[in-house]
């Protein structure tokens, strides 16, 4: 009686799912937080920190930005998912792959911090002039 039926949908395209709602809602309180003043980014740099490495202003690699913006929290859930699914060996694999995205997130943010210094010291500069 007990025959094997596979999930309908896999722990990696739930993630997926799960990760493209967190992402979009925190893109829109971001948007929502940095709408007066487009140079005022550090919500955003700590939420999407990959997009704002690539471009400071937005004016220089919109869709780049834009593309690192939508799929970086999709990929979180389904690494995750990943995880999630492969968990015969108990939860240490999710913690461990949940701890692994949150240091590659800070060292992220932390290189968005410094693309952020690098182009202040380029925008002075061209304002002086």
């Amino acid at each position: 009686m007990s025959e094997y039926r596979p999930a309908p949908y896999s722990p990696v395209f739930i993630g997926s799912l799960v990760g493209l709602t967190v992402g979009l809602s925190l893109y829109i309180f971001a948007f929502l937080a940095t709408f007066g003043d487009p140079f005022a980014t550090p919500i955003a740099e700590v939420l999407f920190p990959f997009a704002l490495s690539v471009s400071r202003t937005l004016q220089d690699s919109s869709f780049a930005a834009l593309l690192f913006t939508l799929v970086q929290y999709p990929i979180y859930g389904a690494i995750l998912g990943f995880a999630w699914s492969k968990n015969r060996v108990g939860k240490s694999r999710l913690i461990a792959y949940a701890l692994a995205l949150l240091l590659v997130h800070g060292m992220a943010v932390g290189l968005a911090k410094h693309q952020d210094t690098k182009w202040g010291r380029r925008f002075s500069q061209t304002q002086q002039d």
